[in-house]
């Protein structure tokens, strides 16, 4: 919306609120103040290798067994580069290769998500990751691995002045007990986006959704 001229059309705000159910109580509101909702980075990576049949292994490249190796050592990443005090999380969601079982394929491919709340340590982390993909690769005698961004969600940053407002605004309404200051969470949004954009404060917060009768972590009954 924003690329499209979102702040060219509609009016520009002072301010930006934005809200999301979570599994909380119903009449219940989250809110933090600072870091709300950490960054996120999200790659496809095709991995090239060299196609053969499976009986003449030795007339190929094979990607399905190079991205195997890119997924064990993109796990030392957290374990061993970023600082043990602050926060990296690295996820490989999907990995895909071949169409049969006596077929080495040419190609393979994998997605990967990121997710931090320090710009230092986001930008720690891709660094490796590029780094770790290429040279594996060259390790293999492959082709170049092809990295294609999915997605990058900036910091949701809720600004403390106003958040603090907003969270006696709501203990007007809801009482002091149904509204609960929140540290930072590992999921993204993109409303961090909107203020960005704009240069101006935001407050992103979570609503709950549920009966006290399925916040006991049990799967509530269908029906």
């Amino acid at each position: 919306m924003v690329e499209d001229g979102l702040w060219d059309k509609a009016p520009r705000p002072s301010i930006i609120y934005g809200q999301h159910v979570w599994p909380g109580l119903a009449g219940t509101v989250n809110v933090s103040k600072g870091t709300a909702m950490a960054m996120a980075d999200s790659w496809k990576v095709t991995v090239h290798g060299k196609q053969s049949h499976g009986s003449q292994p030795e007339q190929s490249i094979d990607p399905i067994v190079l991205g195997a190796h890119m997924v064990v050592r993109i796990q030392t990443i957290v374990s061993r580069q970023v600082h043990p005090l602050k926060s990296a999380v690295v996820t490989i969601g999907t990995f895909h290769g071949g169409l049969k079982e006596n077929i080495i394929p040419a190609t393979a491919e994998f997605t990967l998500n990121v997710r931090t709340f320090d710009p230092e340590v986001r930008e720690l982390v891709l660094g490796s990751l590029r780094r770790i993909i290429a040279a594996e690769a060259d390790a293999s005698g492959a082709p170049a691995p092809v990295i294609e961004e999915i997605s990058s969600f900036p910091q949701c940053y809720n600004d403390p002045s106003s958040a603090e407002d907003l969270m006696r605004a709501f203990e007007e309404t809801l009482g002091d007990d149904a509204v609960i200051e929140t540290p930072p969470v590992m999921g993204s949004e993109d409303f961090g986006v909107l203020a960005e954009a704009l240069g101006v404060p935001s407050v992103f917060w979570f609503f709950g959704g549920h009966s006290a009768e399925q916040v006991d972590g049990e799967t509530p009954p269908a029906g």
